[in-house]
């Protein structure tokens, strides 16, 4: 069974979710009940395939809470898509290095390791510091 997950937005409002299974699509408003009924939405964000330490599932334009060094400090990062590796991205804010979320398959980064912060949607000055375009 192949799961593709999606929020769905308009501007910074975040207006539901969206799952598709072998082909098959539900919405949901709030990630907990679904339907075959679609929502109206404007943006789309795709899931990065991993959950953060409450279980919740994290999208691009995600800004957590990481530590990239097991012993250092908590830093903040943005979920991005890089297109030219074709693999998701983890954008530090501070030094905006990028880290990767797997290597040959083997995850860097576990659930316990991530915690949801804030949406870049939500901070335009970054998006605009970074050239960042919907």
């Amino acid at each position: 069974m192949q799961e593709q997950r999606y929020r769905l937005r308009v501007g910074d409002r975040i207006v539901g979710y969206l799952r598709r299974i072998d082909g098959t699509q539900f919405y949901s408003p709030d990630g907990f009940w679904w339907t075959g009924v679609a929502l109206d939405y404007a943006q789309v964000d795709e899931a990065v395939g991993i959950r953060d330490k409450h279980r919740i599932h994290l999208y691009e334009w995600d800004i957590v809470r990481f530590r990239p060094v097991p012993e250092g400090a908590d830093e903040l990062g943005v979920f991005l898509w890089n297109a030219s590796q074709k693999r998701w991205i983890l954008r530090s804010i501070e030094s905006e290095i990028d880290y990767h979320l797997e290597l040959e398959g083997h995850m860097l980064f576990q659930s316990s390791d991530l915690q949801l912060h804030s949406h870049v949607f939500l901070n335009p000055e970054l998006q605009q510091a970074w050239g960042l375009e919907e």
